[in-house]
């Protein structure tokens, strides 16, 4: 207890330090258009609109999504997402019962034939919480006793951190796939991990989330974050970092971040939140000159441009998660700059009606529908309308949820734009969300409905080089390990972070601490029934049976 709290101290003591320097969460001048007039109702009938060809879309064919299961979870996602910040429950359907029909067909990792990868069942976790505790907590999830000993889960060579590895315990370390000689660890597995883990125990208090949550956490910030980006991966038999600059990488790093600070009350976290939100909003791999998000690396496939609509979602959270800050109105300009690109320079309104989004946010516009070019603007879409307060909430913005349904106007595809110059003449949109993580939650969407009334608290370019006076980086110990080389490593060279101090981190807390963590309160009405509930649509699932659907949202 009293190693932690020093540690603690030590962290909020520079933190403090570098507030006082200056905490840079201005709005560059550069970025292009970064406010919008366009009423929520307008915001969500785009939405809608975009949804629309999404929900025909059959999953027992070609789907035209490019990376399944990923993309798929994505699609349940931004439907999942959409009805929840709506307040509707327009796509229920779609999302329960076709959800389990794919799952029961193709299992939680595609059914390709392939080694399992744990990311896939964590997609699925953020919508069928329960196989988190079946499957990667199990079997990929390093706990201490794990990275102490350098052997287990599976593998038949040790992961002790070698000579050369400057960053400390492997403990809180996901390993990317199944596989006796395989230990790689990367954020597409544990940037997910951190998040789910977050959301488990803001919902059920337990221990085993806590400690899981933070130890994830601790592995990022050891490892992974450099103090201006988090790199994609770490090879443990060598301690070689895979840089790979993708937003995705910082996508599940943010939301994880801003549920695990927002739950603990945590203001070191907070403050951490803020330094990586401004820092990796402004890294050139993604993030153009007026401020639009494109991954430009060459080494990125042109398919994982669905990718950046996840990064969007995990600012989506952190700005809900912090109402009413400099954080919030920064986030809330960068999501307003992609919605004004999309709904300008993406967007195509074809002749029968139906409304495509070319993959690319800077255009050319798409000549043909583009699934998941639909899926990655509705991130931004989603997003864009929850940034507008309903008259009845804009005096509290405290909420631990989007406004109630009640208060919230229905989707109505007939007011949308019915062209691409028309919206770009009124200079507005709409953007993509996060309150899940890949929500595609039909359970996880009954959590939260059932927790909207609880309050949470709220926490009251010319040039594509990077600047250290743009790029401030967050105190923390850095990934001192050696890189691959490769092209990737060329272009790393090229942003200049900050020497930084080797500081302790926070250590997990014990279940017992309560100095960085408030319990959440008592069980929640309803609650109690969720885990078997879930446990029985997933055995039901794994065994390709026919069953009981999941609840439905408004039960």
């Amino acid at each position: 207890m009293l190693i932690f709290e020093g540690c603690l101290f030590i962290v909020q003591l520079l933190l403090c330090i570098r507030r006082v320097e200056g905490q840079n969460l201005t709005i560059p001048e550069t970025w292009q258009s970064p406010t919008s007039n366009l009423s929520r109702g307008s915001r969500e009938s785009l939405a809608h609109e975009a949804a629309l060809p999404l929900s025909t879309i059959d999953t027992s064919g070609d789907t035209g999504l490019p990376r399944e299961p990923r993309d798929i979870t994505s699609l349940y996602a931004v439907l999942a997402l959409q009805d929840y910040y709506s307040g509707n429950s327009s796509w229920r359907t779609d999302v329960v019962d076709n959800m389990q029909a794919y799952i029961a067909r193709n299992n939680f990792t595609g059914g390709d034939g392939i080694l399992p990868l744990y990311s896939d069942v964590l997609y699925w976790g953020l919508a069928l919480f329960y196989s988190y505790r079946n499957e990667t907590y199990n079997n990929a999830f390093i706990t201490p006793g794990d990275a102490a000993s350098g052997t287990g889960l599976g593998r038949d060579v040790s992961f002790l951190p070698p000579s050369n590895c400057t960053g400390g315990t492997f403990a809180g370390g996901v390993f990317y796939m199944d596989g006796s000689d395989y230990t790689y660890v990367n954020m597409i597995s544990l940037g997910p991990f951190l998040s789910l883990s977050a959301y488990l125990f803001e919902e059920t208090n337990e221990a085993r989330y806590q400690q899981a949550a933070q130890l994830s956490l601790n592995f990022i910030l050891n490892h992974l974050w450099n103090g201006t980006l988090a790199y994609d991966g770490l090879y443990l038999s060598s301690c070689q970092i895979f840089p790979k600059p993708l937003s995705a990488n910082q996508a599940w790093f943010i939301e994880g971040l801003s549920v695990w600070a927002n739950v603990t009350k945590n203001d070191t976290l907070t403050t951490l939140l803020e330094d990586v939100v401004s820092s990796v909003t402004r890294v050139p791999s993604w993030t153009f000159v007026g401020g639009v998000v494109y991954d430009s690396n060459p080494d990125v496939d042109p398919n994982d441009q669905i990718l950046k609509g996840i990064y969007i979602r995990g600012l989506a959270e952190a700005r809900r998660r912090n109402p009413g800050t400099d954080l919030a109105q920064y986030i809330e300009a960068y999501i307003t700059v992609q919605l004004n690109y999309i709904l300008d320079d993406a967007r195509t309104v074809f002749p029968n009606g139906t409304t495509s989004y070319s993959i690319s946010w800077t255009g050319p516009a798409a000549s043909s529908f583009v699934a998941c070019g639909n899926v990655a603007a509705l991130d931004v879409l989603n997003a864009a309308f929850s940034l507008v307060e309903s008259s009845s909430t804009s005096s509290n913005s405290s909420s631990n949820g989007p406004d109630s349904p009640a208060s919230t106007p229905a989707p109505d595809a007939s007011t949308a734009t019915t062209s691409h110059s028309n919206v770009g003449a009124i200079a507005g949109g709409a953007v993509g969300g996060a309150v899940v993580i890949i929500g595609v939650a039909a359970i996880l969407a009954i959590l939260r409905r059932r927790r909207r009334a609880k309050a949470v608290g709220a926490v009251h370019e010319d040039s594509y080089a990077l600047d250290t006076h743009v790029v401030d980086p967050f105190i923390s110990p850095r990934a001192r390990n050696p890189l691959i080389t490769s092209k990737m490593e060329r272009e790393m060279s090229q942003l200049n972070s900050s020497t930084s101090l080797q500081t302790p981190l926070p250590v997990a807390p014990s279940a017992s601490d309560t100095s960085s963590s408030q319990p959440i309160g008592g069980e929640q009405p309803g609650m109690a029934e969720i885990p078997s509930l879930v446990q029985r649509l997933l055995n039901e699932f794994l065994q390709g049976r026919q069953g009981e659907l999941p609840p439905r949202y408004d039960e």
